[in-house]
C-alpha cells in the first residue's frame, strides 16, 4: 500500500480554520493544536494522582483479552504516570463506520509521535461509549459490492431493542450471526474471507453484551499497537468516578450555567450550535430498566421517563452505593474522560471537536483544564481499478471525494452529445419563452385568457425540456459501461452523498487485506496531519 496527502475543499471549513489557527475558533479551546508549545506544556502538567487506580481498572476491563507485549508495557506505563492520548466512539455493529478505526489510528499515531518527541511513554487509550442508549445509531452498517457498486444496508434485527445503555444489552447471537452472514454474502471471496468470518463468529459466541463484541474486534485489530480499551459503563470505572459524579450533582447549577453561557458565546461568534439538551443536571440514571435523564425542578431531581423523584441527599447516597446506575451526557462525558486520565490530547471527529468548543467554561468551572483537542485523521481508500477509472475520465480525486461524481457524469454525457442538437433544443426553448412574452403583452386583462396562455406555455416548455432530457438519457444508455463506471466511483469515493469513511465498515477492507491490516508492515507509516490521507491499496 502507498499513501499520499491531499487537501479536500470541504463545505465545512471548521477543521481548516483550526489548521490555519483562526483566533475566532481557537478562543474556545485552552490550547492551539498546531503549536508544539501546547504539547510541551501538556506533557509537563502535574498528574491527577489517579493513575494507579485507573490502570487497575483498565487491567480489570481487559483481563479477558490475550494482551500483547505492547499492551502490557502500556498498562505499566499508565500505572507509573504516563500521559495518554484518548478518544472514543459508540460500539457500532461489527465496529460501525470506518471512521471509528480511523479515530483509533489517530490516537495511536499521535501517542507514538509524542513518545518519540519527548522520549517518555505516552499511552493510546480508546474510550468505548458503552453508556450510550441510542440503539438505532449502532444496530446497522453498510457493505458495498465492489463489482457493481451496489451499497447494501445490513442490520441486526430484534423485536426487543434495549431501553438502557448498550453495555447492558445482551444481543441475540443467532441474529448477530445472521447479520454477519448477510454482510459476507455481499463481499467477494478472498484468501482472508473464511478466517475473518470464523473469527467474528467466534467473538459473537464469546461476547456477553453488545460492547463486548466491539471490544474483541478492536483488540484483535490493534493489540500489537499497544492500544488500551475501557468501557465508560464498566462498573469498576464507575466506582472510581464516584467523587466526580457527586461533584456534578452538587454543582449542577453552576455547570449548566457555564455550559449555556459558553454555548451562547460560540453561537454569537458564528459557530453552529452543536449540543441540544433540555436537562440542567447533565447526568443519566438507570431506573426501571431504562436510561433516563435527570432534571432538577422545584427542589427535586426528576427522571425523564417515570414519575420518580429524588432529593440531592438521596442521589448522593445512590451514587455512593450504586455508581453504575449513573452515566454522563454529552456535556459531562468529556469532563469525566479528563478527570480520569492524565490526557495530553483528545482526538475526536469533526462534530465532536466542534461541540467541545461549547464546553470550555464547564471545564473551568470544575477546575479542570481542557486538553489539546485534535481532529482525527481522515482516510479514503483507492483501489487500482478506481485509480484507473479516475485517470480514464480525467477526474480530480479530491473533488470527487468532496463533491461526488454527478457533475462530472453530466459533463461526460454532454460531451458525447451533439452540440448542434443541444443548441437547437436550447434555441427552441428560448423561442418559446419569447413567444409567450410577446403574446402575453398583447392579451387583454382577461384572467381566463392569461390562464390559457400560461397553461399552454407550461406544456410547451415541458415538452422541450422532456425532449432534451430523453435525448441525454438515450446517450447514457448508449454509454452504459461508462455510466456503471461513474456509479462505482460514486459508491466508492462518495457513497450516499458523503465520505467513504462514514459509510463503509472496516470488514470491507479486512476481508481484502486481513484482520492484521492496520498493524501489518504493508500498511504505510503515518504522521499526524490535518489533511486527508489517500491510501492506495
Amino acid at each position: 500500500m502507498d499513501c499520499l496527502n491531499i487537501t479536500v475543499n470541504e463545505s465545512d471549513q471548521f477543521i481548516n480554520r483550526l489548521k490555519q489557527q483562526d483566533p475566532d475558533v481557537l478562543q474556545f479551546y485552552d490550547y492551539d493544536p498546531v503549536k508544539e508549545e501546547s504539547y510541551a506544556r501538556r506533557m509537563q502538567q502535574p498528574n491527577n494522582g489517579r493513575e494507579r487506580e485507573i490502570a487497575k481498572v483498565v487491567r480489570q476491563y481487559m483481563a479477558d483479552l490475550n494482551l500483547s507485549e505492547a499492551q502490557h508495557h502500556a498498562l505499566d506505563a499508565l500505572e507509573n504516570g504516563a500521559k495518554v492520548v484518548v478518544g472514543g466512539q459508540q460500539a457500532g455493529l461489527f465496529t460501525g463506520p470506518l471512521y471509528t478505526f480511523h479515530k483509533i489510528i489517530s490516537i495511536i499515531v499521535k501517542a507514538n509521535e509524542l513518545e518519540s518527541t519527548y522520549d517518555t511513554p505516552v499511552v493510546p487509550v480508546f474510550w468505548i461509549a458503552g453508556e450510550d442508549h441510542d440503539f438505532d445509531e449502532v444496530n446497522h452498517t453498510y457493505v458495498m459490492q465492489q463489482r457493481t457498486g451496489t451499497l447494501q444496508k445490513v442490520k441486526y434485527h430484534t423485536m426487543t431493542p434495549p431501553e438502557s445503555n448498550v453495555s447492558r444489552y445482551e444481543p441475540d447471537k443467532d441474529a448477530l450471526k445472521q447479520a454477519l452472514t448477510d454482510y459476507f454474502a455481499a463481499l467477494p471471496e478472498t484468501s482472508h474471507s473464511k478466517a475473518l468470518f470464523q473469527q467474528i463468529a467466534h467473538f459473537i459466541d464469546e461476547s456477553d453484551n453488545w460492547t463486548s463484541l466491539f471490544k474483541k474486534i478492536v483488540h484483535e485489530c490493534f493489540a500489537h499497537s499497544g492500544l488500551l480499551l475501557i468501557d465508560a459503563q464498566f462498573e469498576a470505572l464507575r466506582e472510581l468516578e464516584v467523587p466526580l459524579f457527586k461533584q456534578i450533582i452538587q454543582k449542577h447549577e453552576q455547570i449548566d450555567n457555564a455550559f449555556r453561557t459558553q454555548q451562547q458565546r460560540t453561537v454569537t461568534a458564528g459557530l453552529t450550535q452543536m449540543i441540544q439538551t433540555d436537562t440542567n443536571v447533565h447526568l443519566f440514571m438507570h431506573e426501571e430498566g431504562q436510561r433516563q435523564l435527570l432534571k432538577y425542578e422545584n427542589g427535586v431531581y426528576r427522571l425523564s421517563k417515570t414519575d420518580v423523584t429524588y432529593t440531592q441527599a438521596e442521589l448522593l447516597e445512590k451514587i455512593e452505593v450504586e455508581p453504575a446506575l449513573f452515566s454522563n451526557n454529552v456535556v459531562t462525558r468529556p469532563l469525566t474522560e479528563e478527570w480520569v486520565f492524565n490526557t495530553v490530547a483528545f482526538v475526536g471527529g469533526p462534530s465532536e471537536i466542534k461541540y467541545w468548543a461549547e464546553l470550555q467554561t464547564v471545564f473551568h468551572e470544575m477546575d479542570i483544564e481542557m486538553p489539546i483537542v485534535l481532529p482525527r485523521l481522515r482516510f479514503t481508500y483507492v483501489t487500482p481499478k478506481i485509480e484507473k477509472l479516475l485517470a480514464t475520465y480525467d477526474l480530480d480525486l479530491a473533488d470527487i471525494i468532496a463533491n461526488g461524481t454527478e457533475a462530472e457524469r453530466q459533463r461526460f454525457v454532454r460531451a458525447q452529445a451533439s452540440d448542434e442538437v443541444l443548441a437547437e433544443m436550447q434555441h427552441m426553448l428560448e423561442q418559446q419563452h419569447a413567444f409567450y412574452e410577446r403574446l402575453e403583452a398583447h392579451l387583454n386583462a382577461s384572467e381566463d385568457q392569461r390562464k390559457l396562455l400560461k397553461k399552454n406555455h407550461q406544456i410547451q416548455t415541458h415538452q422541450y425540456e422532456y425532449l432534451q432530457s430523453r435525448y441525454l438519457k438515450n446517450i447514457e444508455r448508449e454509454n452504459e459501461v461508462s455510466m456503471r463506471h461513474f456509479h462505482l466511483l460514486s459508491q466508492t469515493l462518495h457513497p450516499m452523498g458523503g465520505l467513504q469513511e462514514r459509510i463503509w465498515n472496516p470488514l470491507q477492507l479486512l476481508n481484502e487485506f486481513g484482520i492484521d491490516m492496520y498493524t501489518s508492515s504493508t500498511f504505510p507509516p503515518l504522521r499526524y496531519t490535518f489533511d486527508q490521507y489517500v491510501i492506495k491499496t
